[in-house]
């Protein structure tokens, strides 16, 4: 139950609000914050959920937010894209890309945009008679082989519908963009939204024409700020947002606390993390100042640096005895120091929502991973399936001599011949919403990814002439009402979504060993995050187009599964 002080601070502050029409204060320390009477453009995020399954049963979620764009002159194409602070780039599929995952999304056509062109790697125009350049850009989880187009992208939908009354015209603007030829199944093929708009610093991207945000900005479009806010929209009923061009006063709590960027030739919305506690104890991962982590609006988990990411599980971890919901639990609170702000997360927000039982993952054994050579142009190395076990053992004490479960595992379980199974209470556990993350210098060693669970809980503010992040108590219901358990009358059980089923909630296993085989795996890959940030880049010069100048369609036999291969990820 919060505290009357807190309770008067925020009425106050929201009174406050209210008679100074929505603005904050116009600086914070040495910071500049721009006016709400900026008038930010507002993009609407859907948030999209896709279920995460165990022997076809739904185990985990793996979420992603995106809003509209479109492309092209003088008929714009819409499309649906991921607003992502890791990654650099625009990346949209190309019709011209006729694999399985392409066709399940629009697909961008450059002969029907009569402002489109072929550039370089540098934006400017290919010459007649030359190849294009090639990208083959790796995200942290997924990769996608693309060619470089320049066209007329607009934030907004195509025959701008959804721009209310007040708010600014959309922006439009040339920017150069990749159009890809290939894109991995993970993630593209699990969601629904076609590509990634990506809210990197500059030197993420190819050069500056490829940069949304460099474009903008020297367009004189607006202000140089733009912001996040995120809920879990699918059930308080908020809908989430990016303003672009500035933030929205409304989405506050509290005034902003900013941190400067770190490392900012790297490209990323890094900050320095001087000290991270569990429940009020420091740990000695950042003891010695060399931590830093990357805001990233791409990522459904926080990323923890490995090793250190066992010791994180182990203190979060908590029994789940009867909890259906993991996020009503009694759980440790986290506390991330950084330059000039203090973040403080609980279990509503870093928790999985489902209790797992023993020994069941469903996240990935490598989280996001690159060695120094892949630093330095190559591929990052990133499981695409995670084979889970729930190596459960019923074999008393001695045993030693039975056989090893991986090597007699099937999609039943295991069962020693001429043996009744034997019940084993099972053990239920809430686990928090957390990778690995093993990354060389610079980047890393300790390097952590701040994703949605500290996103849900604060209001981002990214500054990008002077490149600082901004900090603030959400304005979302579920900060106005507190923490979900702490709730007078809270209900400390929750319930189990629909579609789950009460397998996962069983207290007695009837087997002797349950473990799974590559057939268990479900074809989209068995993690439930979602990493779009932006690992690797890799140019390959003078290639042949794949984008002729004249569209002449996909082939007869692929032509014929396009309506069937629509209606499945429909009906998912």
């Amino acid at each position: 139950m919060w505290s009357l002080q807190l309770q008067i601070r925020i009425v106050a502050l929201l009174t406050s609000l209210a008679t100074s029409d929505n603005s904050l204060p116009a600086s914070v320390g040495s910071v500049v914050v721009p006016a709400e009477s900026s008038q930010p453009y507002l993009v609407p995020l859907r948030r999209e959920t896709v279920p995460v399954r165990r022997h076809g049963k739904i185990a985990s979620f793996k979420t992603s937010y995106s809003g509209v764009i479109s492309v092209g002159y003088p008929k714009r194409q819409e499309f649906r894209v991921v607003f992502d602070t890791g990654s650099g780039h625009v990346v949209l599929p190309a019709i011209e890309c006729v694999s399985e995952t392409c066709l399940l999304h629009r697909r961008y056509d450059m002969a029907a945009s009569s402002s489109a062109a072929l550039v370089l790697q540098d934006g400017t125009p290919v010459p007649p008679g030359e190849y294009a350049d090639q990208a083959t850009i790796g995200f942290g989880t997924g990769e996608v082989t693309g060619e470089f187009i320049k066209d007329r992208f607009c934030l907004g939908p195509a025959d701008g519908a959804e721009v209310s009354e007040g708010q600014p015209r959309a922006p439009c603007l040339d920017v150069s963009m990749i159009v890809a030829v290939e894109m991995s199944a993970q993630p593209f093929k699990t969601f629904l939204f076609d590509g990634i708009l990506g809210l990197g610093l500059s030197s993420l991207a190819l050069s500056p024409s490829f940069s949304f945000l460099d474009v903008l900005t020297k367009d004189g479009a607006g202000s140089s700020h733009f912001a996040v806010f995120l809920t879990e929209g699918d059930e308080d009923g908020e809908e989430s947002e990016v303003a672009i061009g500035g933030y929205n006063g409304k989405r506050l709590l509290e005034p902003l606390q900013w941190s400067p960027v770190a490392k900012q030739d790297l490209g990323y919305w890094q900050v320095q993390i001087q000290a991270v506690r569990i429940n009020g104890v420091e740990l000695d991962v950042c003891k010695d100042g060399t931590c830093h982590g990357v805001v990233d609006t791409g990522s459904s988990h926080l990323g923890v640096p490995a090793p250190h990411d066992k010791e994180f599980g182990d203190l979060l971890t908590v029994d789940a005895h009867d909890t259906l919901d993991c996020r009503l639990v009694d759980a440790p609170t986290i506390e991330i120091e950084l330059q000039g702000v203090n973040i403080t997360i609980y279990p509503d927000t870093y928790m999985r929502r489902l209790p797992l039982r023993e020994g069941v993952q469903v996240g990935s054994a490598k989280g996001v991973a690159m060695t120094p050579e892949e630093v330095n142009g190559g591929r990052a190395d990133t499981d695409k399936i995670v084979l889970l076990s729930t190596n459960i053992t019923t074999a008393p004490a001695g045993s030693a001599d039975r056989p090893n479960a991986s090597q007699n595992s099937s999609a039943s379980g295991f069962m020693l011949p001429h043996e009744p199974p034997l019940p084993q209470q099972v053990k239920r556990h809430c686990r928090p919403k957390m990778m690995p993350v093993t990354m060389p210098a610079p980047l890393g060693p300790k390097l952590f990814i701040l994703g949605e669970p500290v996103l849900h809980r604060y209001y981002t503010v990214y500054n990008w002439k002077d490149p600082h992040i901004g900090f603030g108590l959400a304005a979302s219901r579920r900060n106005l009402q507190g923490p979900l358990a702490s709730r007078p009358g809270a209900d400390r059980r929750g319930s189990l979504p629909d579609g789950v089923d009460t397998i996962l909630m069983q207290q007695q296993l009837h087997v002797a060993v349950d473990s799974m085989s590559s057939s268990d795996v479900d074809s989209d890959g068995w993690t439930d995050e979602s990493i779009f940030t932006q690992v690797s880049v890799g140019i390959e010069h003078s290639q042949p187009t794949s984008l002729p100048v004249l569209h002449q369609g996909p082939p007869d036999e692929v032509k014929a599964n396009i309506a069937d291969l629509r209606a499945r990820i429909i009906a998912r």
